[in-house]
């Protein structure tokens, strides 16, 4: 004995809900591309700086701290949101002669740096393309980083560095990146579009 079993007939979609449903996806889609464009102007947000007598123009992340207080650069930026060791950015001009390559400029200041950081290490010298500029190198370092403080016990974090050299008018310019070694290849594009956007 055979059972039949008698259903109601499902409704179909009216035109008017597909289109409906069409304009929900979409909608999302949009609110998803909006909101990824408001959350990457906001991390790639930049402020411009402009030394007319150094002749150098720089784009840097808007939340740093800049500094160009001290003789020893022309000016310095900082990721003060992080903790620990600071993420920085620093350019610096030292007038050099007319012989001095910029293979004399990386000696000097790697002898410098040995007697400055604790357990400064070379790990690389490579040459670097800079645009406009006919030679330039990049030194990657590592060196020790303790707390400044005497009184407070500390184990010294690890900090990672690129030193991107080359001369120009006279001047040897070194632009310099420090981050802790943990976040350093995550920081590395922000001094690499910071690179793009520097004239001198």
């Amino acid at each position: 004995m055979a059972v039949i079993e008698i259903r109601e007939r499902a409704p179909e979609t009216t035109q008017r809900q597909r289109y409906s449903h069409y304009f929900a996806v979409a909608f999302c889609l949009f609110g998803l591309l909006l909101g990824l464009n408001l959350r990457d102007s906001a991390l790639f947000a930049t402020t411009q700086y402009a030394d007319t007598r150094a002749g150098i123009r720089a784009f840097y992340p808007e939340n740093w701290l800049i500094d160009t207080s001290s003789p020893d650069y022309v000016f310095r930026v900082r990721d003060m949101t992080e903790p620990g060791f600071k993420t920085t950015i620093q350019v610096s001009m030292e007038p050099v002669s007319p012989q001095t390559a910029i293979r004399n400029v990386i000696e000097a200041l790697s002898l410098e740096r040995m007697q400055t950081l604790a357990q400064y290490t070379i790990l690389s010298i490579d040459p670097y393309f800079l645009e406009d500029q006919p030679e330039a190198f990049a030194v990657s370092y590592a060196y020790a980083a303790g707390n400044t403080d005497p009184f407070l016990e500390s184990v010294p974090e690890v900090v990672r560095g690129m030193d991107i050299l080359t001369i120009k008018r006279g001047q040897a310019i070194i632009i310099s990146f420090r981050s802790d070694a943990d976040t350093y290849e995550q920081n590395l594009p922000i001094f690499e579009r910071f690179l793009n956007d520097l004239e001198f």
